[in-house]
């Protein structure tokens, strides 16, 4: 900032040296010198031409001293005419306005100063203390900029547009219920679309605990009949699918989304694993209590995929209030992709600090796994109604993206509170 600040009042100093001088009526020392020497230099010559003449007879003792007199007469009246011009308007000259001057060298610091106040960006020039920090302070920026939008709304619910940016917003906290509130409303204005009954099947399934029977299920199979091509209503299709235990349709619609995928990418290998697992018949949910059940066990031991670790705090700010049998989840989800919860553990706050190890056996999908994604979200959430689903006065943080194939342990903060 200091930095910016002395280089900025540098700029301005060197506009003002290019301003004042006019305004003051200051010549250039330079041009004054260069008018000087060279009547100096006239006067000589013509002293010397005098002395020439008076040598060889031509000007008598008095003709050359008068003759010296006037040349003298004449130099001192030109040095003075000089400023003499300038004060009085004879040859065009700086016209000396000292008020001015003083106007433009105060005047012109405070508008700049004004204007960037106004219209540029002070908080640029330096990082937020936060960020500066190395502290992960992004989230609750972001649900401020969420609260905002839904008071906007609260005054102008015609906006549909409007409630699909909050609907989206929620769904990126993690706030279901919420989100599938904003898409029911933007549903209500625009009616029925495959993108927008996709997108609130989804968060009425997530808010469920990824249940799609009933209802969401009934929107996904409306978003098929408008449109049988929709990526995403044919990837949720299929869970809802394999969740009534239609499992050649489940499979029909991956088979559909993996015949338009690029051979070598991400999304065709979770599609094939999905397609293995179905006809396999693998199901599509699993156990997430932490430590799993024997069940959970021999599947964790018959998947030879190595494991996430992830070491759970509690801000100490946050512990007021809690009598330790709260329930706690703690989760990964892919860090670019869907946000269904890739493997879940559950525990109590009595439990805090907890370390515990999320893998493939805690997979809440069939082919939805750890192993099938590079780079996953760890976060931990209070639950203070018991399910997972964010509600408001839940407790939560978040790691930023890590590696699943990281040999470190992932540490998760809870510092935060759902509002």
């Amino acid at each position: 900032m200091i930095l910016f600040w002395l280089g900025a009042l540098g700029m301005v100093a060197l506009a003002l040296a290019f301003v004042l001088p006019p305004l003051l009526g200051r010549r250039p020392a330079s041009a004054d010198t260069q008018r000087t020497n060279h009547n100096l230099e006239v006067y000589r010559s013509r002293i010397a031409a005098l002395d020439e003449e008076h040598r060889l007879g031509a000007l008598t003792e008095d003709d050359l001293s008068q003759a010296r007199d006037e040349l003298g007469r004449e130099l001192l009246a030109d040095a003075s005419a000089g400023p003499a011009r300038e004060r009085g308007g004879g040859r065009p000259g700086w016209v000396s306005r000292p008020w001015l001057a003083i106007a433009v060298g105060v005047g012109v610091p405070l508008l700049a100063v004004t204007l960037y106040q106004r219209l540029g960006e002070p908080g640029a020039i330096d990082p937020p203390p936060a960020a500066a920090a190395g502290g992960d302070q992004g989230q609750p920026a972001v649900e401020e900029m969420v609260a905002r939008l839904a008071e906007r709304l609260a005054s102008e619910p015609g906006s549909s547009e409007g409630w699909l940016l909050l609907g989206r917003s929620y769904m990126a906290l993690g706030r279901y219920a919420e989100a599938a509130d904003a898409y029911g409303a933007a549903h209500r204005l625009l009616g029925d679309s495959a993108e927008l009954l996709s997108d609130l099947a989804e968060a009425e399934a997530l808010m469920q605990g990824q249940n799609f029977l009933g209802i969401p299920g009934e929107r996904l199979e409306t978003a098929l009949r408008l449109d049988p091509e929709y990526p995403r209503a044919l990837w949720l299709g299929a869970f809802a699918a394999m969740q009534r235990g239609e499992t050649t349709l489940a499979v029909g619609r991956w088979q559909s989304l993996l015949d338009n995928q690029p051979g070598d990418s991400e999304a065709a290998k979770i599609l094939r694993d999905l397609i293995a697992n179905a006809d396999t018949g693998t199901e599509p949910g699993a156990d997430v209590a932490a430590g799993g059940t024997a069940a959970a066990g021999d599947r964790a031991a018959a998947d030879a995929e190595p494991g996430l670790t992830v070491n759970v705090i509690l801000a100490d700010h946050l512990a007021a209030g809690l009598d330790g049998s709260e329930t706690l989840f703690v989760f990964a989800r892919a860090a670019q992709g869907p946000p269904m919860p890739l493997a879940v553990a559950r525990g109590r706050v009595s439990d805090l600090p907890l370390t515990v190890t999320l893998d493939d056996s805690m997979a809440m999908a069939a082919g939805m796994k750890l192993s099938n994604f590079d780079r996953v979200v760890v976060g931990a959430r209070i639950s203070m109604s018991g399910t997972p689903t964010a509600s408001s006065g839940d407790l939560q943080g978040f790691s930023g993206p890590v590696s699943t194939s990281g040999d470190s342990a992932v540490n998760v903060a809870i510092t935060e509170k759902v509002p």
